[in-house]
């Protein structure tokens, strides 16, 4: 038996000495031997590697991940290395970084809007109060929510407040009471209009604040000029001082 395995390990001339024969054995003999009883080894072997719990040999706190994740968990830390087998846990990551990124952006964006409106709400209300001159790019008032446009030739919105022009009176649009007043309402829609896109203007406050419909009352004013006077001007409105308007149909106006 022991010349067997020394025969197996390669030890040819102990063999030799106790056989007493000076014949060698091919070496391919021998190599194929070696070869089953190593073969023969591992597979009684097999089935005692199967029973053992890997994981008891593990220390307490550590996890390895294999194959779906290739890295080391203890409890200081993680560790990852990309490619490889996390190759999908990699991308999970970078997908959830930047939804997190765009969740950031989006509460900045909003930040940002809020404090815009905030300033935009301050800039109103202090050229509702006089303070300064404003300037805007207004509209024509349809069905959207309105911001800064002109309802007619002395009622206009600026930064969502309602404005009435307080030293003139123009001809209705809303509805008109005849067909010539629907035209004259629309040219000094159309002039008062271009009079504010103009440059900035001041809004000046008088003794009331609001009328009966809720609108700021205000007289504008460029370089200390009443751009409602420019308007009379041109024969689109009429100086109002309050109280009951006069009607626009059948007085010979147009």
């Amino acid at each position: 038996m022991f010349d067997f395995m020394r025969l197996l390990s390669g030890d040819r001339a102990g063999a030799t000495r106790r056989g007493g024969s000076g014949r060698r054995p091919a070496p391919g003999v021998l190599l194929q031997l070696r070869l089953v009883f190593y073969g023969v080894l591992l597979g009684l072997m097999v089935p005692v590697i199967r029973q053992i719990d890997w994981a008891a040999l593990v220390p307490p706190g550590l996890k390895v991940e294999w194959p779906s994740g290739f890295g080391v968990a203890w409890p200081a830390g993680h560790l990852r290395v990309p490619g490889g087998w996390s190759k999908a846990a990699d991308a999970s990551t970078s997908a959830n970084a930047a939804a997190a990124a765009s969740t950031t952006t989006g509460a900045l964006a909003t930040a940002a809007g809020v404090a815009s409106a905030a300033s935009t709400a301050a800039a109103a209300a202090s050229a509702l109060s006089g303070g300064k001159a404003v300037s805007a790019r207004f509209t024509i008032c349809g069905h959207a929510k309105r911001i800064d446009c002109m309802v007619d030739g002395d009622t206009f919105w600026m930064a969502g407040t309602k404005i009435r022009i307080a030293d003139i009176d123009t001809p209705e649009t809303h509805p008109p009471r005849c067909a010539s007043e629907a035209r004259a309402g629309k040219a000094a829609t159309l002039k008062m209009q271009a009079l504010l896109n103009a440059g900035p203007f001041t809004l000046v406050p008088i003794k009331r604040d609001v009328d009966r419909y809720g609108r700021k009352l205000r007289i504008v004013e460029r370089d200390g000029k009443s751009l409602g006077e420019a308007l009379v001007r041109t024969g689109l409105a009429r100086r109002y001082g309050g109280g009951k308007r006069a009607p626009w149909c059948r007085t010979g106006w147009f």
